[in-house]
């Protein structure tokens, strides 16, 4: 008889003679499995988490692409980044506005300090 590699299921020959109780074993084999993967605290060393259970990793991704998520955010809301340029060794920040009395756009550039 035969066994799988990774649970040791048994698997007979086609000259064996099949009994009930292999056919048990491998279901509880196969039960306790799936088991654990359904809770999620069987270990996966290949995973490159700090948690190597499968749902802590899927928890610890969501957390990290929730900060990074958080982090683009807060990078998009702040305007000013989006407005300053290098002026050869200078940061310079450009600020646009509206002019009333001339009725047009108006670019003010100044130096960051």
């Amino acid at each position: 008889m035969k066994h799988t590699e990774n649970l040791n299921l048994k698997k007979p020959d086609l000259t064996d003679n099949i009994l009930i109780s292999d056919i048990n074993e491998n279901m509880d084999a196969l039960d306790a499995a799936v088991g654990e993967l359904q809770k999620g605290s069987t270990s996966i060393p290949d995973l490159e988490t700090e948690d190597k259970t499968l749902a802590g990793a899927i928890n610890e991704v969501d957390k990290k692409a929730t900060t990074i998520q958080q982090q683009f955010n807060a990078h998009l809301d702040d305007d000013v980044v989006h407005n300053r340029f290098m002026d050869g060794a200078v940061k310079k920040q450009i600020s646009f506005g509206f002019n009333p009395v001339l009725g047009c756009l108006t670019a003010t550039i100044s130096e960051v300090v």
